[in-house]
């Protein structure tokens, strides 16, 4: 339960009533549901311990609409430009790769590297043995472990994540709870294309080597039709008070 607010602006987040314990542990389940790749055994069977120990109605519905959308990606290959696209801003917790059901290996970059950095850093890395040696298919000096998220599970072959000094940087509004922190941006190399009007990109700034993350729109003005990869994920580092967790309306 103290864990729970600090989840705020996380996928059905407003469907659990923390002050029961019952949603607050089918919370847990729900979220480690998507940790998970879509349809699995693993996905399913979290989802159905959500779905037994969830005490109000919204959310169970919640979870029972999880279920019955496992594996129809049909509904999401819509028109995607002009559609808001809502990027998740996660808050990483003390412990929390520790106790992840599963977790990815990422390469890591400097946003003041430029684009080169981005452009040879390893697109795969994959578990081997029995023991589940990570190999990489190249040499490279810095990486991070992360929980599998749905957002990063869902990547594969080409993620990388972008390390910025100053979440300042992010193009959406300034509220109260933004400080000056650093941030890990996880980008998809495999989608490139400029498409969606308000979807997120990592790409160079003109007249600079750092790199941004930049809306499509603002692209899309400037006669910009590729980028380093579309951003499917943003990380904040951990900290003791976490109850300034972005919510999606954040996001404008």
């Amino acid at each position: 339960m103290k864990d729970f607010p600090g989840r705020r602006g996380e996928k059905g987040w407003e469907s659990f009533d923390y002050t029961l314990p019952g949603d607050c542990l089918s919370f847990m389940y729900y979220r480690q549901s998507r940790e998970h790749k879509n349809p699995s055994d693993q996905r399913t069977s979290a989802l159905e311990q959500a779905l037994k120990v969830a005490v109000t109605e919204k959310a169970k519905n919640t979870v029972l609409e999880e279920l019955k959308g496992e594996g129809d990606g049909n509904e999401e290959k819509e028109d995607e430009v002009g559609r808001a696209v809502l990027v998740p801003v996660v808050r990483l917790k003390y412990g929390e790769v520790a106790e992840a059901t599963s977790v990815i290996v990422l390469p890591v970059c400097k946003a003041e590297k430029g684009e080169n950095e981005v452009m040879e850093a390893p697109f795969e890395c994959r578990s081997e043995g029995e023991f589940g040696v990570v190999r990489a298919e190249k040499a490279w000096g810095r990486w991070v472990v992360l929980p599998r998220w749905e957002p990063v599970a869902t990547v594969g072959r080409g993620g990388v994540v972008v390390s910025f000094v100053d979440a300042r940087i992010l193009p959406w509004k300034v509220n109260k709870y933004y400080k000056e922190e650093p941030i890990l941006v996880v980008a998809d190399r495999n989608n490139t294309e400029v498409v969606a009007d308000d979807g997120f990109y990592l790409a160079k700034v003109d007249g600079h080597d750092d790199l941004m993350v930049q809306r499509g729109s603002a692209l899309k003005e400037n006669g910009v039709k590729e980028s380093l990869g579309t951003v499917v994920l943003v990380v904040r580092p951990p900290k003791d008070d976490t109850d300034d967790q972005l919510s999606d309306e954040d996001w404008n």
